[in-house]
């Protein structure tokens, strides 16, 4: 009776566990990701008077598009932080993946500075394309989960490097 007891509580708090590390990586992204959409501005003056990519999409574009990836993105750094054993290399990729995507926007729109801008996508798409391999032996679906944001990421990748070559 008591050792059920006691494997019952264990499992208990190994998913009270879970939920705490899903709630994590879920709200971090979330934080990444209103930090992001805060600083991103275009509707400056700076950034009407910018040529753009015949490519570049209509703004409106961008907020769906990036809300599907990082409902995508949280769920599979969850997929990956509730892990028995979750590989300290990938959630650690999570983090910077976040931070660096959400010091993009500031750096971009705010300060005004497209080149940085840029060394800061090349930097994230790095990290990325690190992670994904990061991921892979471990959570497949959560690497999966990470292709349409590499994707995406190589797309506006494009649209800095036309906003810095037109400008």
């Amino acid at each position: 009776m008591f050792i059920m007891t006691y494997q019952m509580e264990e499992r208990r708090r190994e998913k009270n566990a879970k939920r705490i590390k899903a709630i994590f990586a879920v709200l971090l992204t979330a934080a990444g990701a209103v930090i992001a959409s805060l600083s991103t501005k275009t509707d400056t003056p700076w950034y009407q008077s910018l040529t753009l990519s015949p490519l570049q999409p209509p703004p409106s574009v961008f907020g769906i598009v990036w809300t599907v990836l990082y409902v995508l993105l949280a769920i599979s750094f969850a997929l990956v932080a509730t892990q028995h054993k979750p590989r300290g290399s990938a959630v650690f990729g999570y983090i910077l993946n976040i931070i660096l995507n959400a010091l993009w926007s500031p750096v971009f729109f705010l300060m005004q500075e497209p080149l940085p801008a840029l060394f800061i996508m090349l930097a994230l798409l790095v990290n990325l394309v690190i992670l994904m391999r990061n991921v892979w032996p471990s959570c497949r679906a959560a690497m999966y989960l990470l292709i349409p944001y590499l994707a995406w990421l190589c797309i506006a990748t494009v649209l800095n490097v036309s906003v810095v070559a037109f400008n």
